[in-house]
């Protein structure tokens, strides 16, 4: 985000989720509230997701004192793409084969956006060895997707599916081994399920 000679750089990392997330209202309010072109919510989001919170306070300094209707599009526009970012997953075709699964079982409960990022930080540190630091820059869909690859990878390095079970299953990640569901059933929910509700909240 450009303008006036301030410069800007907004990104849909996970700390911006969670941090979007507690605004008054959460993630819809601050929808909601670009949508009205409210000054308060420009600048909560901004500070939100901008990679330099230097910069940040800078650019919301620069137009202070300026007319609203000089930068409002521009910084709409910008917003409203950084919070599209983050609720946007690394695979829509998943997550519609996701929530299809999972209404079929009828055995899961919805959970809050707040509780599925605390699931990708989960993922991201401990299963896929990311540092605190590495796993707060990256957004959510680049964490699904990392996580999606390291299933898919361990899926072919088990032993205990034959040729014949993986030629039976569907040539997607979603396809669940004996594995899988053993760690479901300990964990007390479906990863896969998880993105199946960050899916419904694209719909906002």
């Amino acid at each position: 985000m450009e303008r006036d000679d301030t410069s800007l750089t907004l990104r849909a990392s996970l700390r911006a989720a969670v941090a979007l997330d507690n605004l008054p209202g959460g993630i819809a309010g601050a929808y909601d509230g670009l949508l009205k072109q409210s000054f308060t919510t420009f600048r909560a989001v901004i500070l939100a997701t901008a990679t330099d919170q230097g910069e940040a306070h800078a650019y919301l300094a620069h137009w202070s004192d300026k007319p609203l209707a000089s930068f409002i599009l521009s910084t709409q526009a910008a917003c409203l793409a950084v919070i599209a970012a983050v609720l946007t997953s690394g695979d829509d075709d998943a997550d519609n084969e996701a929530s299809s699964r999972a209404s079929n079982s009828g055995t899961q409960e919805p959970v809050p956006l707040r509780e599925y990022f605390k699931t990708l930080y989960s993922y991201a540190t401990g299963w896929l060895g990311w540092s605190p630091a590495e796993t707060w820059a990256a957004s959510p869909a680049e964490i699904e997707a990392a996580f999606t690859a390291h299933i898919d990878r361990l899926m072919k390095l088990t032993p205990s599916l034959s040729n014949d079970d993986a030629d039976d299953q569907p040539k997607t990640s979603t396809a669940y081994t004996p594995e899988q569901l053993r760690q479901i059933e300990e964990q007390g929910f479906d990863p896969a399920y998880d993105r199946a509700g960050l899916q419904r909240l694209k719909s906002l």
